[in-house]
């Protein structure tokens, strides 16, 4: 990740020094160099100068690339990521933003100032935690197609985690056990992944809406 971030920076900055990166990535100055060398290796035009006037610099052509997105792809993109944020609590998307920032400045504020005004999203504190531990296990299992153990007020159930899915009122795991299940997240106090699979055939949400028992 810090490769893509110090070419951004390089695209932003224009140039910099192996001191002014090592400080803001708050790395060391061989680190820098290493990543440097490995951008290099990459194929990324990079050009380091010593001397008073010396410092890292991307090759000028190569500054062409920044064009490549249109205004309507900024547009869909930073939409995206307005809504993305605006229902997860995930500082990643922060993260996202800034980087693109650093390679058309002016363009995205001018559209991300736009969509914020234009279209506002007000949910309350009621925003999905994508760090909290709880669903950082059921993530885990859904990749793994793992079963896991999910804590309700009530109950304990043992359920194989298939997706997310948002509805009006709010945000649910559908998952399966013998039946198909929606369960409200904010209602998991716990999760455990668990030592078991499944080879049947799983119905994605979609194809299922009918079929399916939400608990509350």
């Amino acid at each position: 990740m810090r490769l893509l971030e110090i070419l951004f920076y390089l695209l932003r900055n224009n140039k910099s020094t192996t001191k002014e990166l090592s400080e803001y990535f708050n790395v060391s100055r061989k680190t820098i160099q290493r990543d440097i060398d490995k951008l290099t290796i990459f194929g990324i035009p990079i050009i380091t100068r010593r001397g008073g006037n010396g410092g890292i610099e991307l090759d000028k052509n190569y500054i062409i690339h920044k064009g490549l997105m249109t205004e309507d792809d900024y547009k869909t993109l930073l939409l995206s990521l307005h809504i993305f944020g605006n229902i997860f609590k995930n500082k990643d998307i922060c993260s996202v933003i800034e980087k693109i920032l650093m390679v058309e400045s002016e363009k995205v504020t001018k559209n991300l100032e736009q969509i914020k005004s234009t279209l506002i999203i007000d949910l309350g504190n009621y925003r999905f935690d994508l760090s909290n531990k709880v669903y950082n296990k059921i993530d885990k299992a859904i990749e793994a197609n793992n079963f896991v153990e999910i804590s309700l007020v009530e109950k304990k159930y043992e359920v194989l985690p298939i997706s997310y899915v948002l509805k009006e009122s709010g945000i649910f795991l559908y998952c399966y056990d013998k039946e198909y299940m929606l369960v409200k997240i904010n209602k998991i106090l716990e999760s455990k992944i668990l030592n078991r699979t499944t080879d049947e055939k799983i119905i994605g949400y979609k194809d299922n809406k009918d079929n399916i028992k939400i608990l509350i």
